[in-house]
């Protein structure tokens, strides 16, 4: 995994109208999650992940600007860890936005 030390333009990522000019492509993936939130551990599965930004199926309940670990193991076998923030809480998952970009053959930039 590689971080990138640029923050994503968020106003692109919290005006849904917009969401064809993302500038990160956004890929559907399953990929196993692991939320460390504090002292708590949460089985959970990706249901998309760009360089900035995952939404994540979970049972936890957690507030929007909740600070949490995510580990995720692409389907390749390639370890992701990356600090992130609840963006946004949704009928179908948290948001999350990461501090640092993640590098990943499937996530290049549009």
């Amino acid at each position: 995994m590689t971080n990138s030390s640029a923050m994503p333009n968020t106003s692109v990522m919290s005006n849904p109208s917009q969401q064809d000019r993302r500038q990160y492509r956004r890929v559907r993936v399953s990929w196993p999650v692991v939320l460390n939130v504090g002292k708590n551990r949460y089985l959970s599965r990706s249901l998309n992940v760009s360089m900035y930004g995952a939404k994540v199926r979970t049972k936890a309940r957690l507030a929007t600007g909740t600070t949490a670990q995510l580990e995720m193991v692409s389907s390749d076998g390639t370890p992701l860890r990356v600090e992130a923030v609840v963006w946004r809480v949704d009928s179908d998952g948290l948001a999350f936005l990461f501090r640092h970009g993640i590098e990943h053959p499937l996530l290049r930039k549009r």
